[in-house]
Parts: C-alpha cells; structure tokens; sequence
C-alpha cells in the first residue's frame, strides 16, 4: 500500500475514532433528575397537562438508563415529612431491565396526596463498587432531617478523604460518620476500595453544614474548598436537598432547569421534545428551588455568603399572558420587590431570542408588561422570560398573525 494511501488510511480511522469518543463521552456520566411542586401544590395536585410533562421526563428518564448499567433510585420528599426519608427504591440494574418496577415507583412518587419534591438518579460507575446502596441519592440523617444528594462526576477520592480529615490529622469525624460503603479495617486499606466518592462529598458537605450551622454557607464552603482542592465544577453537578428546598450547584450546561407554573424541573438531559425551555446552569451557579421558587447564584463561589444571604429573598411573580393565543399584542404582570432592572427577553421554540428589553426594578407594586411583535415575528410558539440574577419566570405564548 502506498504512504499516501496509509495516511488516508490512518485519517479515516483517527475520524472514526473521535466520532466515537464523541459518541460515547456523554454516556459516561450518570444522569440526575429532580422536581419541585410550586407554592401549595402536591404532585397530585398539578394540572393534567404539566402532569404530563413530568411523566414525559420521566420517561426520558428511563430510556437513558439502558445505558447507566449500575442502577436506579427515586426518592419522593413529602409536604410536611422531612424525617427519616428513605427512597422508594433503588435497584443496581438499569432501569430498562426493570421495568414494572421503574413504572410502579413513579407512581408512588407522582401519585402521593402530600408528595412536594422528586429525585432521581441513574448510574454508570466510576468509584466505589457497582452494587446496592450505590445509586444515589446518598442519605444523611441529622437534627431530625432527612438530607438527600445525588451526584454527577468524578472527585478524587484523597481529596475528599484529606478535606475531611485535615490531612489525615483528624479522623473523628469520619469515624463518627463512616461512609455506608465502607468495608472496614484500616482507612487506606481494602475498605477503602468500595468508597464512592458521591458518599464523601455529601459527608463532608454535611461536616461543614454541622460546623457552620447553615446549610447554604456550609454548601458553599465545601464546594469552594473541593474547587480550591483542585476539582473542577464541572465535575461537580450536584443536587442537594432538606426536604425544603432543592440546592444545585455544577459546571456550565451540566445541569439544566425548566419551570412551568406548577413545578420546577433539573435534568442533566432533558427530553427533547416536551416543548419546554431547559436553561443550562452557569459555570460554578448555584440554585435554589423550592415552593416559593427560584433563586439563582451565579457568582456562588466567590460570593461572600457570611455577610448574610436568604434563600427565600425579594422576588417577583410573573402572570399567565393574555390574551394568549393574540395576534396584536400580549401582556402579562409582574408583581414584587426587586432592586434590579428585569430582564424581558422572548424566545421562540428552537430557543432563538426574538427580541429584549428591561424594566425598572420593582417596589412592591403590580407593573403591566406588554410586548408586540415586530412585524417580520411570524406566527408561532413562542416563550416570554422575565428574569433578574436570583429569579427567573417563563410563559408560553401563541402568536397568530
């Protein structure tokens, strides 16, 4: 065979081999999944078609899970349960291969009359061995909490070992808390083999929430400290939870959020045709969801938590457009206390922004919010987006030229 024909030879084969890495790198990651229901809803309380929509996710859900060959879990935090929470299940096969039993949980999950708050997690292994408890979420049991967390990545497990530990020099701690899959015997040894490093984060997570007696500070001095320790955020996708609130934190687009009226939703990969806008998590951002909404954190990490902070703080509602479907003008309300200009920016359904403006802060007082399309805007789907740096609101519209 002749040089020329062996580089073109070799040129195919290099192709062929990136596309596959290409191909394949993303389906070694495990996949996470939360929901939240809005102010005073239960899951059994959301409306038929955002029901729906839920269901949709999870059904993505479970067909990603063909390729997460270490398990499932789900786990359904109750409206005023917070104590001794344990997962509806957790199975170290995929969730393809149970099928009945996937189906049977999501049902307990959605159907429950009080249920405020889902989790889930696939796994495909990268520390810790491949069996039961090892699909997340990891449980932490302290003053009467119920703490859960699920994980997507990969950490150093020295790393861990020596945050928790400083250096080795303290064991007292761990001893008190030992991971769930430890195995006994010397901490270096072969106990140590089985260790996942999703388990060592949720505990030193929790040693730092103890210590600060806070549990956004504590989030954010482990998270800071993991970081400075020489781990990446984006290896760091992370959903944290009380039982209140759910706390996300990762690298850029390792997570992304949808919301609709009745719930908030992260998905590490959304399904891609539930005609929602999934927002892609800021590098190193943290979000707080729960009843009351949405808070964002984009400068989490060097942001100066000690100096106060609110996970409920001023905010804003955003009212259903009308008329909606409109073929002149649309308008909505918000409604709040906010020092920050809102951002309005509309969106159409491939996620093409269509056009933007700002409105004044607001001061507590209801603000009418219109908008009319240009008129090269055709007829179609399209979404309205108010937001600030901690809050954000979507509503779909239809435009009908």
């Amino acid at each position: 065979m002749s040089t020329s024909a062996n580089l073109i030879t070799m040129n195919i084969i290099l192709k062929f081999t990136l596309l596959v890495i290409i191909i394949i790198q993303p389906l070694n990651a495990c996949r996470l999944w939360a929901v939240c229901a809005r102010s005073d809803l239960t899951f059994s309380e959301v409306s038929e078609a955002q029901y729906a929509e839920i269901e949709l996710q999870l059904n993505s859900f479970y067909f990603q899970s063909e390729y997460m060959l270490d398990g499932w879990a789900l786990l359904r935090y109750n409206e005023s349960e917070q104590d001794s929470v344990t997962p509806i299940y957790r199975s170290e096969s995929p969730a393809t291969n149970d099928s009945a039993l996937y189906w049977n949980a999501v049902e307990s999950l959605l159907g429950s009359d009080s249920g405020k708050i889902g989790i889930g997690h696939l796994r495909i292994a990268t520390s810790g061995s491949n069996s039961v408890p090892n699909p997340h979420p990891w449980m932490f049991y302290h003053n009467d909490i119920s703490y859960s967390f699920i994980h997507n990545g990969t950490v150093n497990k020295e790393i861990l070992y020596d945050l928790i530990t400083e250096s080795g020099t303290d064991l007292t701690w761990l001893e008190l808390y030992p991971p769930q899959t430890f195995g006994g015997g010397d901490w270096k040894s072969s106990g140590w083999t089985n260790v996942v490093d999703s388990e060592l984060i949720l505990l030193y997570i929790m040693k730092e929430v103890q210590y600060h007696e806070d549990i956004v500070i504590g989030f954010q001095t482990a998270v800071i400290n993991m970081i400075n320790a020489g781990t990446s955020a984006s290896q760091l996708n992370l959903i944290f939870s009380d039982g209140g609130s759910l706390f996300v934190f990762g690298g850029s687009h390792g997570l992304y959020t949808t919301e609709s009226s009745d719930y908030y939703s992260i998905m590490t990969q959304p399904p891609n045709n539930d005609g929602n806008e999934w927002i892609g998590i800021a590098n190193e951002e943290m979000i707080v969801i729960n009843s009351s909404g949405i808070v964002r954190y984009p400068d989490f990490v060097t942001n100066d938590m000690e100096g106060g902070h609110d996970i409920y703080p001023l905010s804003f509602t955003m009212s259903p457009a009308y008329p909606n479907p409109f073929n002149a003008s649309v308008s909505f309300v918000l409604d709040g206390q906010t020092s920050e200009h809102v951002n309005i920016s509309i969106y159409s359904i491939t996620g093409k922004q269509v056009d933007q403006f700002f409105v004044p802060g607001l001061n507590g007082q209801q603000s009418k919010i219109g908008w009319l399309p240009s008129s090269n805007v055709p007829s179609g789907t399209y979404f309205i987006q108010a937001s600030t740096n901690y809050f954000n609101e979507t509503r779909k519209i239809l435009f009908i030229k």
